[in-house]
């Protein structure tokens, strides 16, 4: 129900409109009817102050109310003088009729109202544009004061009224017509507005000559039409202020005015050309004010012309400008611009197109464009151009890749964009901008390319691998490689054999691989592979992957040698590539480089070994510092009495989170790490300064220090054992130093190091020479020879339990096997110490033998040093009985 009262409610102000002027004339004399039926422009003002109050009105406020109170009081005036021409048709004012002054007092008025409104708001506009507006203005006044001057002044009587409503109306008309016309800002509703205000003047001023000639036989048609120009020019009014939206546009550059070209002055020069030649047939000749009005307009007219004409050149010119701009950018582009029509027909193709693509007119033009693209793309760029050429679409103009066949019949990757309607043709053509990315697409072919590869060997670098292994199989494995032996290529020939080598490396790693397998380079001289095969057969490949990398590259006069040792991995669903590197270099560093050829599988508890190895590296240089490490001291015995004659310090490192460290996990640690000299350091001090104490009660004991080969060769070591015991006033000779034979032997198999053993020796010797007495310990647990005791500068020698335990099917073996040591030893001046005993067995074994001194858990546990005082002196009044 609502929104039908609504839609009545448009009609309401028309159908009122018309019953007024139709009551009005049926009912009154037509000069007065006239004035009456101007009432109905009132209901346009009562809408447009309705639609204020209600906020429709469109543009400023201020306009909207300043146009409604002069159509209001236009509808009044014309009313009341209505009235006035019946109620009181000889009434004078001033020798006015009545009827007459009330419409002309009003005029003045209505003028301003309607002036302030078309005013507002200001327009801006150039020098040469205002002075064009002004003499718009000037030109149509003087023609409009013309015509009714000829037709009903020049030859007829002259009344004070009608004059003054011509002279007064005829420069606001001309104001508010040329305002609305020239209007720059809101330029849409100011023309209606201006139009309307104007023909609401006209009416106006007609309405005051008519009733002021009301006895003359035209002056009921004049008034009929103003009557009808009144309300017309209210309806235009309100339509300009309620219903059409403001137009916002920038303003215009100078000299683009687009008022230029209007015929403003067309209908009063028609009008004024028509009067004439009737005055002049009826009447024959002009009066001088007449005359002088024409002179005047003429003069006018022509200088607004010529001012327009200069305007318009000055818009041709920048239009030619503009022309040459879009010119040069179309010619000179390197873009491609295409029209398309509604059926996507190609109507039009910008130069670009012959440099660009070498596609020339005849090869375009009047084709469908879907004939140049790929076939696989042509549909899919169709739907593009459906899209977004759809009705109130409103997707954004995006590039669209296509292929683009050019005009040597090779296809171009290309972007599209679509850039809206053709200004020309609006609703049926499009404009689409083509962009050859050919050069583009390589590039990034290339960068992409180069970001997956390596440079150097032209191998796949870890992003290629990691690509190349995503997503990770079920089966497989991948092998990491580690070559050896590079830095000294590099240092000893240069870097440029360096490289060689390492692209003659990479050559033969492609060459034993399968189509399928992937080989990369992960890091200076490590290689990778990612095979799909089975786990024996990748350990079959990893094998032949090392013998082939480690036969001799050669080189114009050299041969270089490298060695290598493998990890390996399985490819599991479980684990991404990344994990599956990680598992793989753990097992390679699970190897160390100390073994070349050798080829070790990732598991779980290798990589726990190794985590463990990676939190000690990282806390044992703090160890000391936190006083963590610590001495715990075996005594070794007198077997005969069960007297402690000797102690051997062992070194333990109670961690914080692992616990108690052995001497055997964290002594190649500290060697890697370089601490091995400082930690010696510091067990040989506190060794030296807990048996300085000892020894007050206990004036012949003896310590026993383990020490590495590398350690006893460190030119510092002499030095730190001299001031440890001058610093702790020990004897010398109550000091040994022990070496573990399987250190010991492996220093003398070392092929590269072949010096190093004959080091050892002579240090060893240098120690006797300084009083310090020295020990092999852990004798029978390597490959050493009895002869070499000949040549080794010792005073004790600690043969293993592997050498005396007694199992029963060889118990006389081993018994004849300690006898042959002890009896040499014995012959070469060197004291036989039984080591880790546990059973009376193995101390019955010895004792038979003639070892007369003997260490572990039978005879003491390694114990703390308030623990080992305790059995000292248990011990204290015994009498020694060894040598």
């Amino acid at each position: 129900m609502v929104p039908m009262i609504r839609r009545l409610g448009r009609f309401a102000v028309p159908l009122m409109t018309a019953l007024l002027v139709v009551g009005a004339f049926s009912a009154l004399p037509p000069g007065p009817a006239a004035g009456l039926a101007c009432l109905g422009s009132a209901g346009f003002a009562v809408a447009i102050f309705w639609a204020v109050r209600a906020g429709r009105a469109q543009g400023p406020p201020l306009r909207a109310l300043a146009l409604a109170s002069g159509v209001l009081l236009t509808a009044v005036a014309a009313a009341s003088a209505g009235i006035a021409a019946v109620a009181a048709p000889d009434a004078l004012v001033a020798d006015v009729p009545l009827r007459a002054e009330i419409p002309l007092v009003s005029l003045f008025f209505v003028a301003g109202a309607f002036l302030v409104g078309v005013l507002h708001p200001r327009q801006a506009r150039g020098p040469l544009t205002r002075v064009r507006v002004a003499l718009d203005g000037l030109s149509l006044a003087l023609g409009l004061v013309y015509t009714p001057w000829l037709l009903v002044f020049s030859a007829g009587e002259r009344r004070g009224a009608a004059i003054t409503a011509i002279l007064l109306g005829a420069p606001a008309i001309a104001a508010v017509a040329v305002t609305g016309l020239h209007a720059v800002r809101q330029r849409a509703a100011l023309l209606w507005c201006g139009l309307g205000t104007g023909l609401s003047l006209v009416g106006l001023t007609a309405l005051v000559v008519a009733l002021d000639y009301l006895g003359l036989s035209n002056a009921p048609m004049a008034a009929g039409a103003a009557a009808f120009a009144i309300n017309a020019g209210a309806a235009m009014i309100w339509y300009g202020t309620v219903r059409v939206h403001p137009d916002a546009r920038p303003v215009p550059p100078a000299g683009t005015d687009p008022s230029s070209g209007h015929p403003l002055l067309v209908l009063p020069l028609i009008a004024a050309a028509l009067a004439t030649g009737y005055h002049l047939v009826h009447d024959g000749r002009l009066d001088a004010v007449t005359i002088v009005l024409g002179v005047a307009g003429v003069i006018v007219l022509a200088t607004r012309e010529y001012l327009t004409a200069r305007t318009l050149r000055r818009h041709a010119v920048h239009l030619a400008d503009q022309g040459d701009r879009l010119r040069s950018l179309v010619f000179g582009s390197s873009d491609v611009a295409l029209v398309l029509d509604e059926d996507q027909t190609v109507r039009w193709q910008s130069p670009a197109a012959a440099r660009q693509f070498g596609l020339s007119d005849h090869d375009v033009v009047g084709r469908p464009v879907s004939s140049l693209l790929h076939p696989e793309d042509a549909p899919m760029f169709a739907e593009h151009l459906a899209a977004r050429t759809a009705p109130h679409a409103g997707i954004p103009a995006e590039p669209f890749e296509v292929r683009l066949r050019d005009g040597f019949g090779a296809w171009r990757s290309t972007e599209w964009t679509v850039n809206g309607p053709d200004p020309a043709s609006p609703g049926r053509s499009l404009v689409v901008h083509v962009r050859d990315v050919s050069e583009s697409r390589k590039l990034e072919q290339t960068l992409r390319q180069a970001a997956y590869v390596d440079r150097q060997t032209s191998l796949a670098n870890r992003q290629g691998l990691r690509r190349a292994g995503e997503p990770v199989p079920d089966t497989g494995a991948l092998i990491v490689i580690e070559l050896t032996g590079m830095p000294g290529i590099i240092d000893v020939h240069g870097p440029d054999l360096g490289e060689a080598v390492l692209v003659e490396a990479a050559r033969r790693l492609r060459a034993e691989l399968e189509s399928t397998d992937v080989p990369a380079r992960l890091g200076e001289s490590r290689f990778a592979v990612l095979t799909r095969c089975g786990a024996v057969r990748a350990h079959l490949l990893a094998s032949r992957l090392l013998n082939v990398l480690s036969a001799p590259y050669t080189a114009p006069g050299t041969v270089a040698h490298l060695s290598a040792y493998a990890g390996l991995a399985d490819l599991t669903a479980q684990a991404d590539i990344d994990e599956v590197i990680r598992r793989a270099g753990l097992a390679l560093r699970a190897i160390g480089p100390g073994r070349p050829g050798a080829i070790d599988w990732y598991d779980h508890a290798m990589e726990i070994q190794l985590v463990r190895r990676s939190a000690l590296e990282q806390d044992l240089p703090h160890a000391i510092g936190r006083g963590e490490l610590d001495l715990s001291y075996q005594p070794i015995v007198d077997l005969p009495s069960g007297r402690p004659v000797g102690v051997e310090a062992l070194l333990r490192w109670r961690h914080r989170s692992l616990g108690t460290v052995s001497p055997t996990e964290l002594l190649p640690v500290a060697e890697d790490l370089g601490l091995l000299g400082e930690i010696g350091q510091w067990v040989m001090h506190w060794a030296c300064r807990q048996l300085s104490s000892w020894r007050l009660d206990n004036p012949d004991l003896w310590i026993a220090v383990n020490v590495r080969t590398r350690q006893l060769t460190d030119p510092v070591f002499l030095a730190a054992v001299n001031i440890a015991l001058e610093t702790h006033q020990i004897p010398p000779s109550a000091l040994i130093i022990e070496v573990a034979e399987p250190d010991l032997m492996a220093v003398r198999d070392d092929s590269a190091h072949r010096s190093a053993f004959r080091d050892v020796v002579a240090h060893l010797g240098q120690l006797r020479a300084m009083g310090v007495r020295t020990a092999v310990d852990n004798f029978g647990t390597g490959p050493t020879s009895l002869s070499q005791l000949r040549i080794l500068p010792i005073d004790f020698l600690k043969i293993d339990r592997e050498v005396f335990e007694q199992p029963t099917a060889r118990a006389g073996q081993t018994g004849a096997i300690v006898d042959v040591i002890v009896k040499l030893s014995r012959q070469l001046g060197i004291d036989v110490i039984a080591q880790r005993m546990e059973t009376p067995a193995d101390l019955e074994t010895v004792q038979a033998a003639g070892c007369r001194l003997g260490q572990g858990f039978l005879v003491g546990h390694p114990v703390p040093a308030e623990h080992l005082e305790a059995q000292l002196d248990r011990f204290r009044d015994v009498p020694r009985q060894d040598r």
